[in-house]
């Protein structure tokens, strides 16, 4: 059944129906009603289904359509008409673009499963493509009701819903979107959620107020499951102390905000231990760990603080509430167990966030090898979504843009300066050929002047140790060897006169 879908969408492509401007701006306009329409339901199926409170699934409803509005808004059917007849009237369109056709889309279920589904379906339906989704038959309420309303609101022509995955000669020409598979080496023609680690480094210089309420933040926010939750923590051990006292007093009150949601929400009949289910399966499998001691600063229902020491390894990829600290001397002591862990497992971080000074970000996002660097902060909106698709430019708040789901067709009809040239070597006769072609030649084998580079660009990094080893004991060492001679040679002098 999914490969028959697939079929007629490529059936409706071909038709270039969905590539009208009105007509993408009327199926945002559909979505966004739709949408809006049932947000208090849709809030309530993302409290059933992935546990989050009533703000953080307020959040992502408001998001969700925000972006569809955005979306909408990007569309200027006057400004594409112009661009669609610049050939027409005699100029390149170099940077045209056209849909890919049929885009499939494999949204993440786990972590804000509507965001995650909207933010690739917006984006798709913006470029001008015909839709497949894929919603599994489960117990869970939001992908029955988006299936309720997302084909009530798009064309049917142009969407369909799948319930499994589709064979792999149905994808083959599909434009893929996989939030949940993972895929080493994604292709030209997917947009490929990498799970791969997060980590956060704080120096002795950052601001640790600040610094642990957005590592707090970010690592229990919707559960604890978003990919740009940071997986450990390094701490320099100077200030290790303070900072735990700040990440404890925010993880109290998350502890008590949870206890008092938990208290208004659970069954009476649920039983004792499943309260604590949230972190201690987790807290289990890092004390089974011999790449690691770990010390567990405080745990509850819903958020727990390790501290892990004798670190020789990278904890895994988490999606549980656990806030995990580690001990650094120095940032090349982060730096190259980073380095060893990425050689080791092949893959470079997904995330890095660095809180210190400005020069302690720069160094550190340039020695690791991250997807993404922030310093001093953690954009919030991140949180929402899938990861952002790997080797292409991330969009924090969109996480999909539109561009990503068109490809390159650019149409030329002014010849360009250097084809005029050619076209002159080329074509002329053999005897006003040949001046031509030996000042081009000549013009082409010119050496290539370098410009000569200030003097300071040549001082590097060692040069500056050398100099300011010279001035703090080479000026004090010349200064006594002058002092000295001054005074041997002022007494030698007394005594060859006394002489």
């Amino acid at each position: 059944m999914a490969d028959s879908a697939i079929a007629q969408l490529h059936a409706t492509a071909l038709t270039a129906r969905c590539h009208n401007a009105f007509f993408r701006q009327k199926q945002l306009k559909s979505l966004h009603d739709g949408l809006r329409q049932d947000s208090n339901t849709l809030k309530d199926a993302l409290k059933a289904d992935t546990r989050v409170s009533d703000v953080q699934a307020t959040v992502e409803v408001a998001a969700a359509l925000e972006l569809v509005k955005e979306h909408h808004a990007s569309i200027d059917p006057a400004k594409e008409l112009d661009s669609e007849y610049r050939v027409a009237n005699g100029k390149d369109a170099g940077d045209q673009t056209k849909p890919w056709g049929v885009v499939y889309i494999e949204p993440q279920q786990n972590h804000t499963p509507l965001f995650s589904t909207i933010s690739a379906l917006s984006a798709a339906l913006a470029a001008g493509n015909c839709v497949a989704l894929k919603l599994e038959n489960n117990l869970r309420a939001l992908p029955t009701l988006l299936r309720t309303i997302l084909s009530q609101a798009i064309e049917a022509d142009t969407f369909a819903i799948v319930s499994s995955t589709p064979s792999q000669e149905s994808l083959a020409p599909c434009f893929q979107v996989l939030q949940e598979t993972a895929v080493q080496q994604p292709t030209h023609n997917q947009l490929a959620s990498p799970h791969t680690k997060v980590v956060a480094i704080v120096d002795r210089t950052a601001d640790l107020a600040s610094a642990a309420e957005n590592l707090v933040t970010a690592r229990f926010n919707f559960g604890g499951t978003s990919p740009y939750a940071p997986d450990l923590i390094f701490v320099n051990e100077y200030v290790k102390k303070d900072f735990l006292e700040h990440v404890l007093k925010y993880v109290n009150s998350i502890l008590a905000e949870y206890s008092d949601y938990d208290s208004l929400n659970s069954s009476p009949k649920s039983p004792p231990h499943q309260k604590a289910s949230l972190t201690s399966s987790a807290l289990q499998t890092l004390q089974a760990s011999t790449s690691w001691r770990i010390n567990i600063v405080t745990q509850g229902a819903a958020a727990a603080v390790v501290d892990l020491s004798n670190l020789s390894a990278l904890p895994a990829k988490s999606t549980d509430p656990i806030f995990a600290v580690s001990s650094i001397t120095s940032l090349e002591h982060a730096i190259s167990v980073i380095d060893e862990a990425s050689t080791t497992g092949g893959e470079q971080l997904l995330a890095g966030y660095y809180f210190g000074t400005a020069a302690t970000g720069k160094y550190l996002s340039q020695f690791i090898s991250a997807d993404l660097s922030v310093v001093n902060h953690i954009p919030y909106r991140l949180l929402l979504g899938p990861a952002a698709p790997a080797y292409h430019a991330i969009d924090i708040d969109a996480r999909y843009t539109v561009s990503q789901f068109s490809r390159a067709a650019p149409a030329y009809i002014a010849p360009s300066a250097l084809h005029t040239q050619l076209d002159t070597l080329l074509h002329d006769i053999p005897k006003a050929r040949n001046p031509l072609l030996a000042k081009a030649l000549a013009s082409a084998t010119e050496e290539i002047k370098e410009k000569k580079r200030a003097e300071w660009i040549a001082i590097g990094y060692f040069e500056q140790g050398i100099l300011i080893g010279l001035g703090v004991y080479g000026v004090p060492l010349l200064a006594c060897i002058g002092t000295g001679l001054f005074f041997g040679v002022r007494a030698g002098l007394r005594r060859f006169a006394v002489i």
